[in-house]
């Protein structure tokens, strides 16, 4: 199968129209409705880097087809990694005569053809169509692994790797639903490992982008990942207590993360959200406002339609603190009689406005305190809101990040509590962004609870 958008579509489209007139035709017989037939191709190249020569290398190219089939609020769906057509025809021909033992759920079905756009695609620039050759993908990567090996105090890396990827889809359906998509995407990632008296500390750090001209200076990457990796080096247990926290960027991704747990509409319309029944309700502090945009050229989730076929506006889903909008697919929000939104796929970029004061500014008056750059693991439960994570970072002493590490402590509270405490920094990332596939700032949450030592 070709790389190439034509050739692509030259040699499915048959496929999937030949199918669809299978479904139609001979799953008359079996009260055969609708069906909608996808088919993707993925090709992606990794390499794995050591000592400035490839150590590991892997190549492939995939495809798959998934087939929907709906006998009224019947549904059954099956992928098979093949193009055969009489292999595809086969399975159809088994989940037809077996439809009618699925239980009935009209969530389920396609939508109404109404809903499905057909306006003009967002300009979004997702398919990097420059030449990129693997030799500059390697080169990347041996670039990262030297900067960082020539930094004092680091003893090796766990793993220096950087990857191409390419992607096509295609999908329609018997509502009228036909969505082609496609796009590139580039990612490097570099684990340093750094020592001293006191022992060993791995940290990382890496870049990610649609485009390769897009991607952050090897040399940048491999010295950040090699500093991350020293800072955490003599880590100490911090005293248990209550204190006010600093949230880098990453680790307030984590913290954002539970919101979105919190407003997805499974978790809604099942009853195990504290956040049930919360539209319009101040849900976070004032100041804290979340969109999600599907339409910022060269996003990495970037895209006109969701799955559905359904256009994907911007959607604000915290306004100053207000719940405006659940998370929702198609199905969750017929469960939950609410109209769809457009995030059949999921949310898109996430983008959490900007505060009003810079980081310094927002840690001025701190006088004991932690500055959290990274949770390791732990639970937040959204049906109770009760937060326990591990986490490492540093000090902050008189307003300032000190150069004292600790880790091994437990952020703990209630996220109820935690949302209504968040205060916003400036440093909000715009996107695209080589490092961050959500654009969120830092964050201060006062009165936190640090389980550490006596």
């Amino acid at each position: 199968m070709s790389n190439t958008k034509q050739e692509f579509l030259n040699e499915v489209k048959p496929l999937v129209q030949s199918l669809l007139d299978y479904a139609t035709n001979d799953g008359a017989q079996f009260n055969i409705t609708d069906a909608k037939v996808t088919v993707s191709l993925s090709d992606q190249v990794e390499f794995e880097i050591e000592k400035g020569k490839v150590s590991t290398s892997s190549s492939g190219k995939s495809c798959g087809v998934g087939v929907s089939l709906y006998s009224g609020d019947r549904f059954l769906s099956f992928s098979l990694n093949t193009l055969d057509e009489a292999l595809l025809k086969e399975a159809m021909l088994e989940n037809m005569k077996a439809i009618k033992l699925a239980p009935e759920n009209p969530s389920k079905a396609l939508p109404d053809p109404s809903l499905i756009y057909k306006g003009p695609d967002y300009d979004l620039d997702s398919y990097d169509v420059t030449p990129v050759d693997e030799g500059q993908l390697v080169q990347y990567a041996i670039d990262m692994e030297q900067e960082a090996l020539s930094v004092p105090g680091i003893k090796g890396t766990r793993s220096v790797s950087v990857s191409k990827s390419m992607s096509h889809l295609y999908t329609k359906a018997t509502n009228g639903l036909e969505i082609y998509d496609n796009g590139t995407g580039y990612q490097a990632h570099g684990q340093i490992v750094a020592a001293d008296a006191n022992g060993m500390e791995i940290d990382h750090e890496g870049s990610m982008a649609t485009h390769f001209s897009d991607m952050a200076c090897p040399k940048v990457t491999g010295r950040m990942a090699a500093e991350n990796a020293l800072s955490r080096l003599s880590s100490s247990l911090p005293k248990t207590g209550s204190m006010p926290i600093i949230l880098s960027p990453a680790a307030a991704a984590t913290l954002i993360g539970s919101v979105f747990q919190a407003i997805d509409g499974t978790s809604i319309y099942q009853d195990r959200s504290f956040l049930k029944d919360k539209i319009g309700k101040q849900v976070m502090n004032k100041g804290v406002t979340i969109v999600d945009d599907p339409t910022i050229k060269r996003g990495l989730r970037s895209g006109t339609v969701d799955s559905a076929g359904m256009k994907q506006d911007p959607i604000t889903f915290i306004e100053d603190g207000i719940l405006k909008s659940y998370n929702v697919g198609l199905q969750e929000s017929r469960e939950l009689g609410i109209a769809p939104i457009g995030r059949n796929s999921g949310t898109t970029n996430i983008c959490v406005m900007p505060g009003d004061k810079t980081p310094d500014e927002l840690m001025a008056d701190i006088k004991d305190g932690i500055y959290v750059e990274g949770f390791n693991g732990g639970t937040a439960d959204v049906n109770n809101g009760s937060h326990s994570r591990q986490a490492h970072g540093h000090k902050i002493k008189d307003g300032k990040v000190t150069k004292d590490a600790v880790s091994g402590f437990v952020v703990a509270g209630n996220l109820k509590d935690m949302f209504m405490k968040v205060v916003l920094a400036n440093d909000t990332p715009q996107l695209p962004h080589p490092r961050h596939s959500s654009s969120i700032p830092t964050m201060r949450l006062d009165d936190l609870t640090i389980s550490g030592g006596m």
